[in-house]
């Protein structure tokens, strides 16, 4: 049962990006306020995530890839079918595309200060995208696995109080 609680983590920020394209594309009043709002949900999921999977995977390098599998597949495919394929797959690269779509307004802004056009949007610039957003949501992971496992450490260690 904690193999499948972790693997159904695996898909909160793919699910999440997809409801954040779909919002983009077709309720753009929801979209207005989940563009603010699904930074903070994917942080917050992400790194309640990283808590769970510390309880569950006691070695901290098999569960930061393992929770980040998911994200590290995403990655590997866009930039396969951005620059390896002899023929996109349309569908494919946008699939790879939702892990961090939620993170747009982050890695946009983070990305933008870089990149040598502003105003438009390079190549270069969109996979900078996706590798900036598999870092933040790796971090947020990070974050919520170290905080779990030496919250119960500490909670081991600490006498008990009458």
């Amino acid at each position: 049962m904690a193999v499948l609680e972790c693997v159904a983590y695996l898909f909160y920020p793919s699910l999440l990006g997809f409801l954040y394209t779909q919002a983009a594309a077709f309720f753009p009043s929801v979209f207005s306020v989940l563009y603010f709002f699904a930074p903070v949900l994917l942080f917050a999921g992400w790194f309640w995530a990283g808590s769970r999977y510390a309880v569950r995977i006691k070695n901290p390098a098999l569960a930061i890839l393992a929770g980040n599998s998911l994200g590290i597949l995403s990655l590997a495919i866009y930039l396969w079918q951005e620059f390896l394929a002899p023929e996109r797959v349309n569908w494919l690269q946008q699939l790879a595309q939702y892990f961090s779509a939620a993170l747009l307004p982050l890695t946009v802004g983070l990305v933008a200060q870089f990149s040598p056009e502003v105003d438009g949007v390079t190549q270069v610039s969109n996979t900078a995208l996706q590798c900036a957003g598999l870092v933040l949501v790796a971090l947020a992971f990070t974050g919520g696995y170290f905080y779990r496992r030496n919250k119960d450490k500490l909670a081991k260690t600490e006498p008990r109080r009458p």
